[in-house]
């Protein structure tokens, strides 16, 4: 089925289909704090905008998780039905946040949340819908609170975001790393980056965290990520240490 695998697809059509359905600004800000910006995705190359620092940190978490393989946010208009004081039948839109497309897994849409309380009426009656026209799509809805995700975890993801960039010289020590820590088996990345006598540590070093954060390389991510991180070979690029991760963390949501 290909909503569940997902393994080969070109996503010309998602990418006409759930293209943003509305423009990142501040007009309630007033209203609601909230703090807005940008970033280019690795993933889909593309900028991407999020109208909060807890959609930025799960959009940072997608773009790390190796088993997304796309997402797109403000992806769809769900019409939420209302009676007006004259007793008419009308609608207004909700755009929900993002819809993830992991391998093996349904599409899943998500409403990205700061806090699990319970926000009233209108957000009750917004995850109603979201459901049913999730169920039509053959996707899976949910809510999610990434803040809630250990506070080393989250400081672990937004490093490793800066890392995702190739540089030009990563294909030229690629080999020879890799090939170092096949015969080496673990290493910490300051031991490993002071092992290269053609290259300075300072060049090895933002590699060896690129690994980690494209999934090459696994390591514990509820030790904070340092010099000092002991890294090894993935056998296979699913065993990246956040696909555990997203399975704890939102492991009933997918």
């Amino acid at each position: 089925m290909e909503s569940l695998l997902w393994g080969n697809n070109n996503w010309i059509k998602e990418d006409q289909e759930l293209s943003p359905k509305r423009r990142v600004d501040n007009k309630i800000s007033w209203k609601r704090p909230h703090i807005i910006g940008s970033f280019y995705s690795r993933k889909m190359k593309r900028t991407i905008e999020y109208h909060s620092l807890n959609e930025c940190l799960f959009y940072y978490f997608l773009e790390v998780d190796v088993s997304t393989l796309r997402y797109y946010v403000q992806p769809i208009e769900v019409p939420i039905p209302f009676i007006t004081k004259n007793g008419e039948r009308k609608y207004w839109l909700h755009v929900p946040d993002v819809v993830v497309f992991r391998k093996g897994y349904q599409p899943l849409l998500y409403q990205i949340k700061e806090a699990p309380d319970d926000p009233g009426k209108t957000f009750h009656l917004c995850n109603e819908y979201c459901s049913k026209i999730a169920v039509i799509k053959g996707w899976k809805y949910d809510v999610i609170y990434p803040k809630t995700l250990p506070k080393i975890i989250i400081k672990n993801i937004q490093m490793l975001q800066g890392y995702l960039r190739e540089r030009n010289l990563y294909s030229i020590i690629r080999k020879d790393v890799l090939f170092k820590m096949m015969v080496n088996g673990s290493m910490s990345v300051d031991d490993l980056s002071r092992s290269f006598p053609s290259f300075s540590s300072a060049d090895i070093k933002p590699f060896l965290y690129h690994l980690i954060a494209t999934g090459e390389v696994g390591t514990n991510m509820n030790i904070p990520i340092s010099q000092h991180t002991v890294i090894e070979l993935n056998e296979v690029t699913t065993a990246h240490p956040l696909n555990e991760l997203y399975q704890i963390a939102f492991g009933n949501r997918i």
